[in-house]
């Protein structure tokens, strides 16, 4: 079986993210998942990786927002230090998203 080109995993993590708009978790939580199954099988690129991991860190807000206490798998601050400290420099939408998605998370947690 052939590698699963970045471009079809891009278009899958738009669709999770708009699940995640809806606050749609059995459909988001589904997607993730295909998701993840499909990076397995992408070919390299790096730019997709820290769009997923971005997506990881929105899910793990809308998780967050609509049950507070009940999801917490991972630290989100792990999250947001593993995409900072990336050694690729973030394309203009990647950084919009970054920017975006950690003034969230700093609302969210009243650090405003």
């Amino acid at each position: 079986m052939g590698k699963v080109l970045s471009s079809h995993v891009g278009m899958k993590i738009n669709e999770w993210y708009r699940m995640i708009r809806q606050f749609s978790v059995p459909d988001a939580e589904i997607l993730k998942a295909e998701v993840e199954a499909e990076i397995e099988q992408m070919e390299e690129d790096q730019h997709l990786l820290i769009y997923y991991q971005l997506m990881c860190f929105r899910h793990q807000i809308m998780l967050d927002y609509i049950h507070p206490s009940k999801y917490q798998p991972f630290s989100v601050s792990n999250l947001v230090d593993k995409i900072e400290n990336s050694n690729h420099e973030l394309s203009d939408m990647l950084h919009y998203y970054h920017a975006f998605f950690r003034g969230m998370h700093e609302f969210s947690q009243k650090n405003i």
